[in-house]
């Protein structure tokens, strides 16, 4: 577990490079990444971030709150960013898309609001706890779960 106090925007993006270096060393059969904190806390820029560490355009990268999923193409991998803060209720055809994206291995997963469908997630991800610990000021907690 790794802790990073986070006073701008400039400090979250060094963290979300610097987690981006990981994946990549260890982009064996892809990488779930589970964004969690509050409404506010950052959970779509850190993904930005990360997106753009990654290779993709970052002013590309917006929340897909309203579409549940976005996709974007990477150099040998793709990224897809779910958000499922507006999800009501995972129907099948929700959740066996979400899985089958998942099986695919060798994609970057980056998953908001993960509580909603955390019985189907694979043991084997990363939680990215964002907190607000003030106006400014947030503290990111990347555990990484290897079972």
């Amino acid at each position: 577990m790794k802790e990073i106090i986070s006073f701008s925007l400039k400090d979250t993006k060094k963290a979300a490079y610097q987690f981006a270096e990981i994946i990549k060393k260890n982009m064996r059969g892809g990488s779930i990444v589970r964004l969690k904190g509050e409404l506010g806390a950052g959970k779509t820029v850190f993904a930005r971030f990360l997106a753009e560490a990654l290779g993709i355009d970052g002013n590309t990268v917006k929340s897909p709150t309203y579409t549940y999923l976005r996709e974007y193409k990477g150099k040998g991998f793709n990224v897809y960013h779910f958000d499922f803060y507006r999800l009501e209720d995972a129907d099948e055809p929700v959740l066996n898309e979400i899985i089958e994206i998942i099986e695919k291995g060798d994609n970057v997963v980056l998953i908001e609001w993960p509580e909603k469908i955390e019985h189907i997630l694979p043991k084997k991800s990363t939680e990215i706890k964002l907190d607000v610990c003030g106006r400014n000021k947030r503290k990111i907690t990347i555990r990484q779960d290897d079972c």
